[in-house]
């Protein structure tokens, strides 16, 4: 059974990338939103398997979201998908609930390992970021 993803993003094109990346991967993308406020609306109502969430979001950034996703169902398993790679949005984002930090310009390459990873209770970090966080701590 393939695995059930959320996608939020504000920009139409690059989520319309992402889904056909992730459906040809083999996961089911069940819901797409466009703002903060809607990735939390609908991942209550869908109970997605994993919910990927840009940062730079409208009226409720990624993290933010994250962090009520997490507040409302704590078996959430979500993943920030950005261009940020300053450390301390990484460490933010993780003490917000995400377990998975990858840079969109290597979405091609990590998506479905830090999906994968992810959905089975891991922490993904996209290559170079644990390193830049350890230096930085």
């Amino acid at each position: 059974m393939a695995l059930r993803l959320l996608l939020a993003d504000d920009n139409a094109p690059v989520r319309r990338s992402l889904k056909t990346l992730l459906e040809r991967e083999g996961f089911e993308v069940i819901g797409e939103a466009s703002a903060g406020h809607q990735a939390v609306s609908m991942a209550g109502r869908h109970r997605p398997d994993v919910i990927l969430l840009d940062l730079s979001m409208p009226y409720l950034n990624g993290i933010e979201a994250a962090r009520q996703i997490r507040k409302s169902n704590p078996q959430a398993r979500t993943i920030i998908l950005t261009v940020h790679r300053e450390y301390h949005y990484v460490l933010e984002a993780l003490e917000a609930g995400a377990r998975g930090y990858i840079l969109k310009s290597r979405a091609v390459e990590d998506l479905a390992s830090a999906i994968h990873q992810v959905a089975g209770g891991e922490v993904f970090l996209s290559r170079g970021l644990s390193q830049k966080i350890v230096h930085n701590v």
